[in-house]
């Protein structure tokens, strides 16, 4: 809270707080009239997906294949009061048909396993948090997306609109969907407008909160003797080792300051400056990339305890000393860069240019890390990344062409992520990169589920989430076109190729919540190597689609995707792989994937 009053000082010397004196003679107007209104829409969706591999992370095996429908209703309730407004927005996801023993992933009606005791919920897909069974009693289910107000700011001589609370970051940092910021977010938003063509957004991001302290919130340690009182050890009432996470967030946060300037009509142009500080672990604001773990988690199987180099835990394998909240382990993060649109008659332009520059502590911990140094040291990286997006079109008429080019930085298979991180890391892109350009696999499309490797576990392996491919970057070019055949039917389709920035490790590993790990052991000899990096082409996707609108408030669209999958997709199934004994020629390839989705969908 104390950065927050800081910040909203400092935002307020900056409009200037002193209003002109005349503004307090006037006399007060009627009070206006309180309204509300309800906004939203609802979907119904099937779809038939093969190889998305969001469960499994992996291209080669061909095993997952699902047909499913499903319905998502969003509701944003406003009420209004002259220009001040609350806003309550909520969302409720479920899958046809019960997906586990129970319908919702947070009960009621959890289990307790008789052998470990721990609680277990019920499955649910992917994107949802339950599931409708016979009769559809489903509880547990609801998400609360936005609860804030917003007001215009009194007393400054310039308009300024303030919002407080869980809300969208909108056109906080960029015009461009996902590029940086996108999604939700609980914080501060001042929107100040000097004049029509310049106005000013300032945002503070609250990502994580330390409350009192590690002293009074501790994290829970794999260390001591089993039972009720060892209060670092996860147990249940029975002294029996449950599966936890250790509470290890510091106070998070994210500060964007993001002018709009408009020159002269069409043409719009938004500088960006956003900071970025990690104090440990963090939940959401940095992915596992290239085997570095991003969690400290403790298996309730095996009580076995996997470190992060974030917050390594004392004891159980961990750093000595280290107190398991990362106390000292410090990320600096700097993103600056300009995002533009142009519209001029048919021709429309979209730049986008980020740079991001920082610091980042982790300690090395030996195991799978020890190639990197020597364990038991904390090492900082520098970083320095970058992010090109530029995007095009021309409209003749009732078709639409469209064309894309987009690369983000990468890092070599034997780069040292404890020495140097070259790839780019947004703030929060809600899954969303791209899912505004029309693939259905390579990113989110009519059914927003679904995108390739798009398991939470796997963040650095999502597209839309990480933007680039692991630590390897990404390069993408792409056309589309879309034709209206009627204003109330449209047609398009797509190609879409992806590659990465540096050539992808095929013999790394999947490391749990640490993306690709690559592989220092000879598959010939056996004997230790440097990594290499083997194949760049992530694959071609063609897709198409149609939408029609047939009635007021209600469209149907549908669409389909298909993905011919190159061998940077290519990875070893498990650790476990380096285990046979030399010579170990395998070599594992990839399956193409498949998707086609139908939806309706009413606005309202």
């Amino acid at each position: 809270m104390r950065r927050m009053f800081i910040l909203a000082l400092a935002v307020l010397a900056l409009v200037g707080f002193l209003a002109p004196p005349e503004a307090f003679a006037q006399a007060p107007a009627a009070a206006p009239t309180p309204t509300f209104t309800i906004t939203g829409f609802m979907d119904n969706v099937t779809t038939f997906a093969r190889n998305m591999s969001t469960y499994d992370f992996n291209v080669s095996r061909k095993r997952d294949s699902q047909w499913y429908g499903r319905t998502r209703g969003r509701f944003d309730i406003i009420g209004q009061v002259g220009p001040a407004k609350a806003v309550f927005g909520f969302e409720i996801d479920s899958y046809w048909g019960q997906t586990g023993f129970i319908d919702s992933n947070n009960g009621p009606g959890c289990v307790s396993g008789s052998a470990s005791s721990a609680v277990q919920c019920g499955f649910v897909g992917s994107g949802s948090e339950s599931s409708f069974d016979l009769n559809t009693d489903t509880q547990g289910n609801f998400q609360v997306k936005w609860l804030y107000t917003e007001f215009p700011m009194p007393l400054v001589p310039f308009a300024t609109i303030v919002r407080l609370g869980a809300q969208p970051f909108a056109t906080a940092a960029n015009y461009k969907l996902a590029v940086y910021a996108n999604g939700d977010f609980p914080g501060v938003n001042l929107y100040t407008t000097f004049s029509p063509n310049f106005k000013l957004q300032v945002t503070y991001v609250a990502i994580d909160e330390n409350l009192t302290g590690k002293q009074d919130n501790p994290p829970f340690l794999l260390a001591g003797t089993p039972g009720l009182g060892n209060t670092q050890r996860c147990t249940s009432t029975g002294n029996v080792q449950t599966p936890c996470q250790p509470q290890t967030r510091g106070d998070n946060f994210a500060i964007i300051i993001s002018p709009e300037i408009t020159p002269f009509k069409g043409l719009d142009i938004k500088p960006m400056y956003s900071y970025v500080f990690l104090n440990g672990a963090t939940n959401t604001a940095r992915q596992g990339r290239g085997g570095v773990v991003t969690l400290t988690s403790i298996s309730g199987v095996t009580g076995t305890q996997t470190n992060s180099p974030f917050a390594p835990a004392g004891g159980g394998g961990g750093i000595a000393g280290a107190d398991g909240a990362g106390t000292g382990v410090h990320e600096n993060r700097h993103t600056i860069g300009v995002d533009a649109r142009y519209r001029m008659g048919p021709w429309q332009f979209d730049p986008t240019f980020l740079y991001q520059f920082g610091s980042r502590q982790a300690w090395l911990l030996g195991g799978g890390e020890a190639p990197y140094g020597p364990s038991g040291t904390k090492k900082t990286a520098d970083i320095s990344a970058w992010l090109v997006d530029v995007r095009g079109g021309f409209q003749f008429g009732p078709l639409l062409l469209q064309s894309m080019v987009m690369w983000t930085t990468g890092d070599h298979a034997s780069s040292n992520p404890y020495k140097h991180i070259g790839f780019y890391q947004p703030l929060d892109t809600d899954t969303s990169y791209a899912a505004d350009w029309g693939t259905q696999i390579l990113g989110l499309g009519i059914d927003y589920y679904q995108i390739l490797n798009g398991g939470a576990a796997q963040a650095g392996l999502n597209n839309g989430v990480a933007i680039g491919y692991d630590k390897y970057g990404r390069i993408q070019f792409g056309v589309k076109a879309s034709y209206a055949i009627t204003p109330a039917l449209t047609v398009g389709t797509g190609v879409t190729a992806m590659w990465t920035d540096k050539k992808v490790d095929t013999d790394g590993f999947l490391v749990a919540n640490g993306g690709i790990r690559p592989n220092f052991t000879s598959r010939k000899f056996g004997t230790s190597v440097k990594p290499q990096g083997d194949s760049n082409y992530i694959g071609t996707e063609l897709n198409a689609s149609l939408t029609y609108r047939f009635a007021p408030g209600l469209a149907f669209d549908w669409a389909v995707g298909y993905l011919f999958s190159g061998n940077a997709l290519v990875h070893r199934w498990v650790g476990a792989d380096y285990g046979v004994i030399a010579p170990n020629p395998r070599d594992i390839g990839v399956s193409d994937v498949i998707i086609t989705t139908a939806r309706v969908r009413f606005s309202f």
